[in-house]
Parts: structure tokens; sequence; C-alpha cells
């Protein structure tokens, strides 16, 4: 049974996350609807990005299963086997960006406890602004998602983090409401519709 080494398992771990995380924001955004009376829904571009997001794990993960078909076991020499980086051959994205052969860079190495925190703050903002979307409304839920992560995985202070959060949010609202006509999720708690957010 050939093993994984534990770059290519992690490719194999985040192509299908790709695949799962893109089939749930394309469903998502299909349930906000595709079109409406002034052009393309709220719907329109999250469905085409989870998609899209989607079919790119789906494409990585026949990277994956024909690099792996096509790996071809070191051969013997003398009493012990030629010690070949399994990498090499792979045909593997992540692993080639990783392969610093002909480079003088340092090897890269993967995050520390600190960067796993940074990521798993990261996930956590998109996960729960997909949840509290419907609940509190685009403007709200953008806030708030760009202010944990700027404070959190930035460490930029919080007043700062606050304002540009605020000011992103307020920018992108322009862009897609104003001049794209795209109608965004409203919040579904009568204060903050009553707002207008």
């Amino acid at each position: 049974m050939q093993t994984l080494n534990a770059p290519v398992a992690l490719e194999w771990t985040v192509a299908a996350a790709a695949i799962g995380g893109g089939l749930a924001i394309a469903g998502v955004g299909a349930g906000y609807g595709l079109a409406n009376t002034s052009g393309v829904g709220a719907g329109f571009f999250p469905t085409v990005a989870g998609s899209m997001v989607a079919l790119a794990g789906v494409l990585w993960i026949l990277q994956l299963a024909a690099a792996r078909k096509a790996a071809v076991p070191a051969a013997p020499v003398g009493d012990t086997l030629e010690s070949v980086p399994p990498h090499h051959d792979s045909g593997s994205a992540l692993v080639s960006l990783l392969d610093d052969d002909n480079s003088e860079e340092p090897e890269a190495d993967f995050p520390d406890r600190q960067g796993w925190a940074r990521v798993g703050i990261i996930i956590a903002a998109i996960l729960l602004a997909a949840l509290l979307l419907p609940l509190l409304g685009y403007t709200v839920v953008m806030t708030l998602m760009l202010g944990a992560i700027l404070h959190f995985v930035s460490k930029r202070k919080l007043w700062l983090a606050v304002m540009v959060a605020i000011g992103a949010a307020l920018a992108s609202r322009l862009v897609f409401e104003v001049w794209l006509g795209t109608a965004l999720p409203t919040a579904s708690i009568e204060f903050l519709a009553g707002l207008g957010l």
C-alpha cells in the first residue's frame, strides 16, 4: 500500500474542502436568486464563485489521482532503495511550489501554532459570515468579518480595523448595489432592516 507524504495528504484534504466549500457557497448563493428585475440577482456571483471553487477542487483531485497513479516506486540499488524524494515526480501543484531544489530560498515550512490559529480565525469568520448573512444582512456581516480578520489575524489596532471594515463594506455595497444594480442580502431583523442594512 502506497502511503502519502504530508504535503500531498494536505493537498487531498484541501481539494476535498474546496469541493465541499464551493458547493456550499454555490447552494447558498442560488438561494438568494440568480436574477432580478434590474439585472443579476444577489446570488449570481456567489453561485458562480462557489461553482468555480468546487470545479477547481475536482480538477485538483483528478491531478492528484493521476500523479499518484503515475508514481513509480524507486528501483533498488544494492541492498538499499534509492532515496528520491517522492514529490519530485508527483505532479502535485502544492508540492511543486514547495520544492525549491533550484532556488536559494529557505525551504517552506508548514504554519506554526500561530499560523494555524490565523487560518482557523479566517475559516471561522467565513463560516460565521455565511451563517449570519440572512439574519444580519450584507453590510453588518462584511463589517464584522473584515474587522475580525484585520484585528485578530493582521493584528491591527481595533479602531483601525473597525474603520477599514466599515469603509470596505460601504464601498463594496456602493459598487454592487449602486453601480452594478445587484441586490445584496438585507437583514431579517426588523431594527436592522429599518436602517436599510
